[in-house]
């Protein structure tokens, strides 16, 4: 009995080594294609073309069918589906038989390649791991009795029931494969998006879970049924920091009705919530919705859509969002410009928020959309500032009126500045706001695009308390209208503290920066008023300054642009302007300010040039006219020139206004023509004549000490009764030949120059008494009354000098004074006196009572009697030398009749 045991013990292992053999063997190169066809012509009696790589035998589940290809039909173009590992549920008591039953497919962590086009094998593919489950195949169903998988980092339950009718593996025609084909091709290229969208994100929770269930034809998938719900934690984009903290929603999708419903969907961020509704009918392919969001809409809708225009709006909290309407999926990307592709109706409402840099309070509006028509309606945007109110409607085709709107702001209206262009914003620039300002401006307007440089726009400006280019203004008011690059400001109106300015029109090129007005009249200060508008203009007019504003008018064209933009170019300015002035004015001459009384004038300006074209006022008594231009401002050599006419000017409001004296009298008429360089007086140059009436020109400092060498008394033959002159300049030196000054008893006639520089002085003269017998009789005394001066103005030296030495003082203008030829003068002297020249005594020499001078001296005494010593305190310096008082001096009167009875 024991070699029995052994002999069953020993067939035991050896059935025991062949099946753990045949199972090996089974498990690793699989049964023969004898199997496999077997298999495969099972799932072709049902209807499935499927494609099996290798049959092996699994330890526990049966027999495996690894990579196995799904066909659509039995052409074997259409690639459904590829899956590694299918457990095939057979009857195994005829499988020796080689007659397979198939029940079921298992799959268990297997993958499955989705190809996303069904004709191209070997494109792409969509990958589904982690699949498991069972599904039930009969001839006219395929049954997914419980499957689960992973797409895209999602998990995805999955179950339903796929009917199919018994002669789907039969191939069809070429239209009807290719129809199926492309319809396929879109669904899973649009699958595929979806998946590499997925994946973008990174889920914080764990992975999100998708319920799916489903009932459809296989033959025609879209008549499918489905319904979906889908479940997630916290997941973020990759690379961004906004966290959604939830997300549920559930679909429904009828392939018979051709509908889908968002069922609702719910999505939580630290803010709020964002809720949708809608159906979608696939006939018109057009999706209905009403959605509702207080959560952070702009960092939601990042997720899914980038935009950087959505970057430049920041809200501090999330605005409340509610719409409904329609969207027709068809039109998505019809056109090139900006359409809405369907309808939608709503309403938006923001607390804080910032773009641009500008920090809003608060912006609520209605709004609806369909196409390119837009409206925006009941408006309100806050500012800390104020408000603003707008209604705004677009209506393409409409022709001029395509856009139109209307608005009230209420608010400092820089802070639309960085929302327009380059232009605008130098035009708000100019303004200035703050607390205590009130701001009103309505405009209404339209036109045929949405770029507002083609509106028309009308409308009224009314501000209080606000500052333009830096000056105050107390109000302005204005109706302005703008067209096509330019502003039109009618019945303008601007106060401030001392008056107003008023235009009847303003009109502004925006392109150019121009200012074309007229009819402006102005009663504010005028550096002001001009800085307001062009500083460039006011800095021109500092040099006229009034005690009370003058009125002026100004009408003409204003460069607006500002000096960069300028640069090296002269100023487009073509303006005229006049003004006058009931009261006093101020106006810098010849290094001082003149006091004007009731100044008027006229001021044309053309580029860089500015001519004072008219100017009178009364001045120190007296008048004056004046023409001033400036040939161009914008050189640092400022060129110039100017007549200035003079009426009647008293000398001595003259002398203490520019001279700190009031010596002299008399009253001054004068022209001066004069041409220079700013203030650079060694450059000046010109000419004029001057003239003065009644008064006392040898109190003046230059002839003062002339008169006190000549013992000019200060009785009336001091009083200078006439005196005229004319004189040149030339490089700011005054250069005279033809002065001559006549008193009632002298006649004085020089030449010289005077520097207006240094005020060095360089000037002879000569001296003589009226009438002809006088001055026939005294010739040697007129041969010794001739004198030269130097020094300066205020501290002059003179010295005598004879008649033949002079060289400054013209032959006639000596002759003129003289009234005889030099060398009878000489003769006529030597027979009277004797060489007199001889007879002057030297230092140290004493008088001698022979000499002629004493008995001339004697005979003035006896006539006119003692008059003291007329001479005291006086210098001459001869040109041999310095004589002391102790000379003989000479004080003479003649009394007679001379030519046509003249009494002398």
């Amino acid at each position: 009995m024991r070699w029995i045991r052994r002999l069953f013990l020993t067939i035991c292992l050896i059935l025991t080594g062949v099946v753990i053999w045949l199972g090996i063997y089974a498990r690793t190169e699989g049964f023969t294609d004898s199997w496999r066809n077997a298999i495969e012509r099972e799932f072709e009696k049902r209807g499935y073309v499927v494609e099996i790589g290798k049959i092996t035998l699994g330890a526990f589940r049966g027999l495996v069918a690894e990579d196995v290809k799904f066909y659509h039909d039995s052409s074997r173009e259409r690639e459904i589906a590829v899956i590694d590992d299918v457990y095939l549920d057979v009857d195994l008591s005829k499988i020796l038989n080689k007659e397979i039953l198939i029940n079921t497919l298992d799959v268990d962590d297997a993958s499955i390649l989705l190809p996303l086009d069904p004709s191209d094998p070997l494109g792409k593919t969509l990958k589904v791991d982690d699949l498991s489950g069972r599904i039930v195949i009969t001839e006219s169903m395929i049954e997914i009795v419980s499957a689960a998988a992973s797409v895209a980092n999602v998990d995805i339950d999955l179950s339903g029931t796929l009917l199919r009718s018994p002669n789907s593996s039969k191939a069809g025609d070429a239209d009807e494969k290719a129809s199926s084909n492309e319809a396929l091709r879109a669904r899973r290229f649009q699958l595929q998006k979806v998946v590499e969208e997925l994946e973008r994100f990174e889920f914080l929770d764990g992975r999100p879970q998708m319920m799916i269930e489903f009932r459809g034809d296989l033959d025609d998938l879209a008549t499918m049924t489905a319904s979906a719900r889908i479940v997630a934690g916290r997941f973020r984009k990759k690379g961004q920091e906004y966290e959604v903290e939830g997300l549920e929603g559930r679909l429904n999708f009828d392939g018979l009705s051709k509908d889908a419903e968002i069922e609702s969907l719910h999505v939580r961020d630290g803010n709020g919530e964002f809720t949708l509704t809608g159906q979608w009918a696939q006939e018109v392919n057009r999706v209905d919705f009403e959605l509702a969001s207080n959560s952070d809409i702009t960092n939601l809708i990042g997720l899914f859509w980038t935009d950087r225009k959505m970057g430049e709006v920041v809200f501090f909290t999330p605005p409340e969002i509610k719409m409904k309407g329609f969207i027709e999926l068809d039109r998505f990307g019809d056109s090139s410009e900006f359409s809405f592709p369907g309808e939608v109706i709503g309403q938006f409402h923001s607390e804080r928020f910032v773009t641009r840099g500008a920090v809003f309070s608060g912006l609520d509006f209605g709004f609806s959309a369909e196409g390119q028509r837009f409206y925006m309606r009941n408006l309100r945007l806050d500012h800390k500032s104020g408000v603003a109110f707008a209604n705004l409607k677009y209506e393409p085709g409409n022709e001029e009126q395509t856009v139109r709107y209307q608005a009230e702001i209420k608010m400092d209206p820089k802070v639309f500045r960085p929302f327009v262009d380059e232009n605008a914003r130098q035009v708000l620039d100019a303004w200035d706001f703050n607390e205590s300002s009130a701001i009103y401006v309505a405009a209404v307007g339209q036109g045929p695009n949405l770029d507002s440089k083609t509106w028309e726009n009308k409308g009224v400006i009314d501000l209080r308390n606000c500052w333009l280019n830096g000056v105050p203004f107390r109000e302005m008011e204005s109706e302005f209208e703008s067209q096509e690059g330019f502003l039109w400001f009618r019945d303008v109106t601007m106060a401030r503290e001392e008056g107003k300015i008023i235009a009847e029109l303003a009109e502004f090129d925006v392109e150019e920066l121009l200012w074309d007005v007229k009819g402006v009249v102005s009663t504010v200060d005028l550096v002001e008023g001009a800085r307001a508008f062009n500083p460039v203009l006011a800095s021109e007019m500092m040099k006229y300054q009034f005690d009370s504003p003058p009125t002026i008018r100004v009408a003409g064209v204003l460069d607006a642009r500002t000096d960069e933009q300028v640069g090296d170019e002269i100023r487009r300015n073509e303006v005229s302007i006049s003004f006058a002035c009931e009261e006093s004015g101020q106006y810098d001459f010849l290094g001082k300010t003149l006091e004007l009384n009731t100044p008027r004038g006229e001021i044309k300006i053309s580029g860089a040039q500015v001519h004072l074209t008219s100017f009178s006022a009364g001045v120190l008594g007296g008048g004056i006219e004046l023409e001033y231009e400036g040939l161009n401002v914008r050189s640092s050599e400022k060129p110039y020139n100017t007549t200035l006419k003079i009426s009647r000017v008293p000398v001595e409001a003259v002398t203490r206004h520019y001279g700190d004296t009031e010596v002299a009298t008399g009253e001054v008429d004068a022209v001066l023509n004069l041409s220079g360089f700013g203030d650079d007086v060694s450059r000046l140059n010109g000419y004029g004549a001057a003239s003065i009436e009644n008064g006392e020109l040898f109190d003046l400092p230059m002839m003062g000490a002339l008169a006190g060498v000549i013992q000019i008394s200060s009785s009336s033959s001091g009083v200078a009764k006439e005196a005229q002159g004319t004189f040149k300049i030339e490089n700011g030196v005054l250069t005279t030949d033809d002065f001559v000054a006549l008193t009632d008893g002298m006649m004085v006639g020089g030449a010289g120059s005077i520097s207006l520089v240094d005020y060095q002085v360089d000037v002879e003269a000569v001296v003589n008494t009226r009438g002809t017998l006088s001055r026939t009789l005294l010739t040697p005394v007129s041969e010794l009354m001739t004198f030269s001066a130097s020094g300066t103005v205020h501290a002059p030296v003179w010295k005598a000098k004879h008649i033949s030495n002079l060289g400054k003082v013209p032959a006639q203008l000596i002759t003129e004074v003289t009234n005889i030829p030099l060398e009878g003068l000489k003769m006529i002297t030597t027979g009277l006196f004797g060489n007199l020249s001889d007879r002057i005594p030297s230092e140290g020499d004493q008088p001698s009572e022979a000499r002629p001078g004493e008995g001339l001296r004697m005979i003035g005494k006896e006539i006119f009697g003692n008059q003291g010593d007329p001479f005291a305190g006086s210098r001459i310096e001869f040109e041999d030398g310095e004589r002391t008082q102790e000379r003989p001096r000479f004080f003479y009167k003649f009394q007679g009749r001379g030519n046509e009875g003249d009494e002398e």
